[in-house]
This record gives C-alpha cells, structure tokens and sequence, in this order.
C-alpha cells in the first residue's frame, strides 16, 4: 500500500532541527535492519526528549544509543552520510505518530551522473562526423538510457531566502524570494539543478547567502523554471548539462514514446559550447551572476554583488 508522505515532507522542508539516534559504539546514526521488509532504517525525531526516551528504551538490548541534534545547515551533508552507509529508510517519530519514509523522498539520490557522462563524453567528442550511422546510434541510446535516469531522478534546487523578511513560508515565498542563475556567453539564464549535496557546494556563489535546498522530481521540474530563464543547467560546475523549456516539455510528453527527437538539439548544444571554449577558452558558464528576482521582468538585467 502506498503511504502519502506529502504533508510530512512539507514538515522537512520547514524545520530547522532534527534528532537523531546514534550508536555510542560507531559514532554513526545508529542503523537496523527491519526483519520484514529488509529496510535498512534509522529513526528521526521532532522532539528531542522523544528520542532520547527511545535511546533509552535499547539499554536494556545492551545497544548503547545517544541522540544527536542535526541542524538545517548539516542536513544535507547528514543525508549524503546516510546513502554512504547504506540506508534507505527513515522511520519519524513526531509526537505520537510514527511513519516509514523512503530516503529519498527527503533527499535525492546520487546515481544519475553515471549515465550523464557516458553520453556527453561521446555527444561532445571533437571532429566527429554526422552522417557516422553506427555512432548516431550509440548516442541514441546513450540518450534513451540517460533519459530514463533523470526521470527517475531528484535534483537539488536552491533559493536565497536571505532578503526575506520574518519567518520563510514555502507554500507563500513571495516577492523577496531570490534564484540563482547563470548566464552563458548568449546572455541567456539557465537555472542551475544539482544531482548532490557536492556539485551544489562547488557552484555555491556566496557562502554567506541564506539558502534553502529542495529536492523535486524531474518531472515536477517545469513549474519551478522562472519565467526570464531559457532552461536548466545541471551541475554547472560538473558535466554541466543544458536542458531547455522546449526540451523539457518534449521530455515530458514523451515518457512513454521514444525520446530520440531530442538528441539534435543536444548535438546542436554541444557543438556551439564546443565552438566557444575554443574560442575564449572557457565554456559556457563563463559568468556568474548572484541572484535574480523571480517575480521581475527586470531582473535579468540587474547587476548583483558578489
């Protein structure tokens, strides 16, 4: 039976602190592996006296636990941890209700990445000729292979809450709200998307900037593009993937039908960025702009600080 986890992920994405149960004996969230289901599961609390009554239910198992506070800023190098050490389930305790939620519906996933190289090493290959049947092929389905990944795949999408005034509402943002953005050397805005925790940490602009982190689906990607912005650009300081507004929605409305048709405009992508690290020596993400307004026409043009 699916389990509606919407309201409690709403909960996540809104707290500041979290407590967790760890092992005295690693110094890791203390793990157990469910005999029914064989999830391999660690437990969360919203109250620290809760956990902290649960550590010492497991005195008596002679597994000696401690409860741990886990700040917003630590959650997502914390849940990273948790994919290291093989956890895939989170049992919350909030109040009295407990819940089973799969990890990745509260954080994404890495493993989309793989699929992602394999097909831009052969797409962005110099010299290669067009009419190479054998390798439009390969890339094809190269192609229908990465594809089929990011659809089952969760990206990372930040927002500068810094300018917001009083406590941050995610069902309200409203005007104060700011996005990231890249330009290209077109002056075009793409929005940048992260597969993980590390490729956010590599392109974050400011370090200083008040930042929430959500995790969406990529096929929930399209309503959280800004109007001003041509498309996304995943791990812009990694592969750094281009994915227009037009190819997202041929994306969306091909999940059951074959994706080929894509493949163009992404040759037609790779031989212009091509053109102009060759060019100036660098790619496209040559510029960095801080912030952008997402409810300005405006905004685009506006010179942010560093």
């Amino acid at each position: 039976m699916t389990v509606d986890n919407s309201f409690t992920m709403k909960k996540f994405q809104s707290m500041e602190i979290i407590y967790v149960t760890f092992s005295q004996i690693t110094k890791l969230p203390y793990v157990e592996c469910d005999p029914e289901t064989f999830d391999d599961q660690v437990y969360m609390f919203t109250e620290e006296e809760a956990a902290k009554e649960f550590a010492k239910s497991y005195v008596e198992k002679n597994t000696p636990l401690l409860t741990v506070k886990v700040l917003r800023k630590q959650m997502p190098n914390f849940y990273m941890g948790l994919y290291a050490e093989g956890v895939n389930m989170v049992i919350f305790h909030e109040g009295g209700q407990t819940r089973r939620i799969e990890l990745e519906q509260i954080f994404p996933k890495p493993g989309v990445q793989l699929t992602v190289v394999y097909f831009l090493q052969e797409l962005r290959k110099p010299n290669q000729r067009r009419d190479d049947a054998e390798r439009m092929q390969h890339l094809r389905e190269l192609e229908e292979e990465m594809l089929v990944n990011l659809m089952r795949s969760k990206f990372i999408l930040a927002i500068d809450i810094s300018q917001v005034q009083g406590e941050f509402d995610p069902a309200n943002p409203g005007p104060d709200v700011r996005i990231p953005y890249i330009k290209n050397q077109n002056e075009d805005i793409f929005q940048p998307l992260f597969s993980d925790i590390g490729e956010f940490q590599k392109f974050r602009p400011d370090p200083q900037a008040k930042l929430r982190l959500a995790a969406i689906p990529f096929q929930h990607l399209l309503p959280y593009l800004m109007k001003q912005a041509k498309g996304f650009v995943i791990n812009p300081s990694g592969f750094n993937l281009l994915l227009t507004r037009e190819q997202l929605q041929r994306i969306m409305g091909a999940q059951a039908q074959s994706v080929r048709p894509n493949l163009e405009a992404m040759m037609a992508q790779a031989a212009a960025a091509q053109a102009q690290k060759n060019a100036q020596n660098n790619a496209v993400n040559d510029e960095v702009k801080e912030h952008v307004d997402e409810t300005e026409n405006t905004a685009a043009e506006t010179d942010n600080e560093e």
